[in-house]
């Protein structure tokens, strides 16, 4: 008995980061080490503004706060 054949692929070829598709950005390359990439995530309108003030208080950038409150977190379980 013959095997059945397989359905082509309608896919075609995967990007390369030689060519930029249509949309921008082409996310098939790694990130630069140091380069500073999206983390996304929602709070309450609250937090935010207490974080903000905070930030704003201390003279800092609020990704300065979250990498300082992260490593204090890791140090305090233990993991860093």
């Amino acid at each position: 008995m013959a095997k059945p054949s397989m359905k082509p692929s309608s896919k075609g070829a995967p990007p390369t980061t030689a060519s930029p598709g249509p949309v921008v950005g082409n996310n098939t390359a790694k990130p630069e080490s140091g380069e500073k990439v999206p983390l996304n995530f929602r709070v309450d309108p609250e937090m935010r503004r207490e974080f903000k003030a905070f930030a704003v208080e201390h003279d800092m950038q609020m990704v300065d706060v979250l990498k300082e409150a992260w490593a204090a977190y890791k140090r305090e379980k233990g993991k860093g």
